[in-house]
């Protein structure tokens, strides 16, 4: 039977999340109040989230919506698996999603970062199912340099 499930992630940054979904082609709707979602039988099921993936643009009748957790710090996904599994795969939120929205952290992180140590370099190496991001600064290159 069709019915929205609640999940507890560790996603914790909007701009991050709303960037990774979009990443992989998903249609995004942000908003700073929580929305009602629409359910497979076109009902809310009383659930609603501030950021929206409407079903409609993945061809389902169920939206996915990801609503704040002020207590927990972190996003809740709120999805019907009856709609999205056969869309997006079993694994889409736990492997998928938190990779891209991981390699968008870091990017931010590297970006904030750059005030302090320079200019950054990002490699990316894959080795089966292990992603690396390596970050290199500028201001930190100089400084060994300096040293030898």
């Amino acid at each position: 039977m069709s019915h929205f499930s609640t999940v507890t992630t560790k996603l914790t940054n909007r701009e991050c999340l709303v960037q990774a979904l979009q990443n992989l082609q998903l249609t995004v709707q942000v908003y700073e109040k929580p929305q009602s979602l629409r359910g497979y039988y076109d009902d809310s099921q009383g659930q609603s989230a501030e950021i929206v993936v409407p079903g409609r643009s993945l061809s389902v009748r169920a939206d996915i919506g990801f609503k704040w957790d002020q207590e927990a710090g972190v996003y809740q996904l709120i999805h019907d698996a009856y709609e999205t599994v056969p869309r997006l795969g079993e694994n889409f939120f736990s492997h998928t999603l938190v990779e891209v929205y991981g390699k968008n952290m870091v990017r931010a992180k590297a970006a904030q970062l750059q005030e302090h140590l320079g200019e950054c370099t990002i490699t990316e190496e894959t080795n089966g199912q292990v992603h690396t991001l390596r970050l290199a600064f500028s201001a930190h290159q100089q400084t060994q340099q300096v040293r030898r």
